[in-house]
């Protein structure tokens, strides 16, 4: 069989010691950032740049949560960690976009950074001596390159055979063509149109979260369902709504806009009124159940407890729905409604991230903090829909308590 490409494998941890080696991982770090997958954000380049940064300057005391949350982003000293996860919660995202990067052009790479689950301290690997050899050889080289030790302090002098190596690949793979270009990378713009019209009143935005109430909350087991949150009074916030928020504190930071939360039991129409209002949880939040009552797709609390996300267009549609009789540790799969539409009780923009379940409403939060997923939107509605009012139906899976990512059900514009 034909050794291509795909074949040659990074493998080998490496420190960078000399100016030269720090000069090359900043490089890399420099491209990783300036590619789509990251300008979209100032959260999450900022985040990789202090940890690289850090790590190439021996500061390993500064990889620390707390540290990276007042360093990074702008959190006092003494801030409450597991109430505001967002430094996790954009270490994650970090993992995913530098998958994404290296997905799309790690062959061409001969250093990765990456950041290992559960760690803040960044990783490099280089090719391992074999692949470079693979390469000369795929190329048609008979010489092979240098495997000594002293090899890891002299890779800028092998640089140019590298790029001569791959240039002939390419050349090879498309010759006959007269002209060749790579694909344009896509702009990051869908991001902001779907933010845009929450950002336009000069009063903070007012996020409404629904919650549950301490008095009533016991010990969760194997056995615990979805129906015994449901059934407790309010006041206190899950795992699943504090993720979200840590989302929506993101977009809103990087866009410059203030906010206000609030839970939804305490939240008056006089609080609302003529402001852009974000509505966090769907069966926990009274006004998400409301203001979504007459909308294409809206959620319905079901006496028998299988609730679900209703479509008038498609009343037979019974797929988008939760048990909430079922346990926690059986559950496979949850359904969210995202929505943005022009509310004439509330006088304003209304934005809604909420699940049937709270694995629904944290993929939610997922969906609206990422160009990737927004990118994926935009090219599936009419032209015009930044100005349009919308509806999204997501799909998420469960594995073992944890949510996945979110997936495009329906669409709905009007």
């Amino acid at each position: 069989m034909a050794q291509t490409l795909e074949n040659v494998q990074v493998e080998t941890r490496w420190t960078p010691l000399s100016a030269e080696d720090r000069e090359l991982v900043r490089r890399e770090l420099e491209a990783i950032v300036s590619s789509y997958h990251f300008k979209g954000s100032k959260r999450y380049p900022a985040l990789l740049k202090y940890v690289v940064d850090a790590s190439l300057e021996n500061r390993a005391g500064d990889l620390k949560e707390r540290t990276l949350g007042v360093e990074v982003f702008g959190r006092d000293p003494d801030y409450d960690t597991n109430a505001d996860p967002v430094v996790r919660v954009s270490a994650g995202e970090v993992r995913k976009r530098i998958a994404q990067f290296y997905h799309e052009n790690g062959h061409a790479s001969r250093l990765q950074i990456e950041l290992p689950i559960g760690s803040y301290a960044p990783e490099f690997l280089l090719r391992a001596p074999d692949s470079l050899t693979a390469l000369a050889q795929l190329a048609g080289g008979t010489r092979p390159l240098p495997r000594s030790g002293a090899a890891r302090h002299g890779w800028s002098r092998l640089w140019p055979v590298i790029l001569a190596l791959m240039a002939a690949l390419a050349a090879a793979t498309f010759m006959g063509k007269r002209f060749w270009r790579p694909a344009p990378q896509p702009k990051i713009q869908s991001i902001d149109q779907f933010w845009n019209p929450m950002l336009q009143s000069t009063r903070p935005v007012i996020i409404v979260l629904g919650t549950t109430h301490p008095t009533k909350m016991r010990p969760e087991s194997a056995q615990t369902t979805l129906g015994d949150s449901l059934e407790r009074p309010y006041h206190h916030v899950s795992v699943s709504i504090a993720l979200a928020l840590a989302n929506l504190a993101g977009v809103l930071k990087e866009h410059g806009k203030g906010y206000e939360v609030k839970e939804s039991m305490q939240t008056s129409l006089t609080d609302i009124r003529s402001r852009s209002v974000i509505l966090v949880g769907g069966l926990n939040n009274d006004w998400t159940m409301r203001l979504t009552h007459s909308l294409r797709f809206h959620f319905f609390a079901a006496p028998d407890g299988l609730n679900r996300i209703e479509d008038t267009a498609n009343p037979r549609q019974s797929e988008w729905k939760l048990d909430y009789s079922t346990p926690y540790s059986t559950i496979n799969a949850d359904y969210a409604i995202v929505a943005r539409f022009r509310d004439p009780t509330v006088q304003g923009p209304v934005m809604v991230m909420a699940g049937v379940g709270p694995f629904g409403t944290e993929a939610a939060g997922e969906f609206v903090q990422s160009p990737q997923y927004l990118d994926q939107l935009a090219r599936l509605l009419p032209g015009g829909w930044e100005d349009k009012n919308l509806e999204v139906v997501l799909k998420t899976s469960v594995i073992g308590g944890q949510t996945g990512p979110p997936v495009l059900v329906s669409t709905y514009t009007w």
